[in-house]
């Protein structure tokens, strides 16, 4: 999904390659070392980029030892940006080790995805690389909106949500890693061109884009909901089980992660009808917790009205701000007039439905 060719270039004594070509003990050695409290290292191996292009991850290395002391991924997609497509490229995975910190190695593994007309953004984000993009220019943090569903209150949504008193047919699609989309493929593209408010950028979900997430994510599976009104597609949810452990913030606790949640302009009906859904779906899974993510004030307004669990609630409330993801983006090219208002983020437009 980029048009960049990786190459391999020489800075000083550092050669940037596709972090693809780096075998197997120097990835692990390469997380020990960045990530000595994250056991197993091993995991670093299980990583989406892994079996994505090779342009989607870069990692440098130190050529009189050898060393991996740099890696940063840029996951891939199109932005729609005042009304216009824009390739893009969300940066995760951005790790320099400490012997090798003060080498300008986090900038130039970060310049490697900055392509002229390309949108660049990041979403969920630690202090130490929100400071390091603040120094490069990038433009924020803002904080989304981390919302969570104690899933034995899924017994007391109301009847009155519930897609089918709406006029609303629910159709539901189980799909696995390396699956096709069949026909879900052309629901989602038509939910697409229905489009939303333009004067909100975000990212171009439909079968392309979802063809490719499920052809690197590996054995996740994904349960979607199709919202259709009058026999048209209005919207689409997309619910899975967390890999324990993958959250030092959660442990082990069983969760399931709204990937994504999508409705055409919008439509409070339809966000209602598919967050419970999607409350059924994560109670089907046997977790305990359901967990969300966006910026959309819509959607904030009927999820908490469902009993979702945002920032104003008592207690709970000051954990869920203080870890909401945030984002920020390179303000040039497409980007130069973009406002945090006008950016719609969910799980999906970064790597966090594929690290979680």
């Amino acid at each position: 999904m980029s048009d960049q060719e990786v190459v391999t270039s020489r800075t000083s004594a550092y050669a940037f390659v596709p972090a693809k070509t780096i075998d197997e003990s120097s990835l692990i050695k390469f997380a020990a070392t960045v990530w000595p409290e994250r056991p197993p290292y091993d995991r670093i191996l299980s990583c989406w980029w892994r079996r994505a292009e090779p342009t989607c991850a870069i990692a440098a290395v130190h050529e009189p030892t050898g060393v991996m002391a740099g890696l940063c991924a840029g996951r891939p997609s199109e932005w729609i940006i005042a009304g216009r497509m824009h390739p893009a490229v969300a940066i995760c995975d951005w790790y320099v080790t400490p012997e090798h910190a003060g080498k300008l190695l986090g900038k130039r593994l970060v310049r490697h995805f900055d392509v002229p007309g390309r949108f660049m953004y990041a979403f969920s984000m630690s202090d130490a690389a929100i400071a390091y993009l603040k120094r490069l220019g990038w433009v924020g943090p803002y904080t989304s909106s981390f919302l969570v569903l104690p899933l034995p209150r899924v017994a007391r949504i109301p009847l009155s949500f519930m897609g089918t008193r709406n006029g609303l047919d629910l159709h539901d699609h189980d799909i696995g890693g390396g699956e096709t989309l069949g026909a879900l493929g052309s629901a989602l593209d038509r939910i697409e061109t229905r489009g939303a408010d333009p004067a909100i950028a975000r990212m171009r979900r439909g079968a392309a884009e979802w063809s490719w997430r499920l052809s690197i994510c590996g054995r996740r599976h994904y349960r979607f909901c199709v919202a259709h009104q009058a026999g048209v597609p209005a919207g689409y949810v997309v619910v899975r089980r967390m890999t324990p452990g993958s959250s030092r913030l959660l442990g082990k606790l069983e969760c399931a992660i709204i990937t994504d949640l999508v409705a055409a302009n919008d439509d409070p009906q339809v966000i209602r009808a598919l967050a419970a859904r999607a409350a059924a779906l994560a109670g089907e899974m046997r977790s305990v917790v359901g967990l969300i993510c966006t910026t959309s004030p819509t959607q904030r307004r009927q999820l908490a009205a469902m009993g979702f669990v945002s920032s104003g609630f008592p207690l709970l409330g000051r954990f869920l701000e203080r870890r909401a993801p945030v984002f920020m983006w390179a303000p040039r090219g497409p980007a130069s007039r973009l406002e945090a208002d006008g950016m719609a983020f969910t799980f999906a437009d970064s790597d966090v439905d594929l690290a979680l």
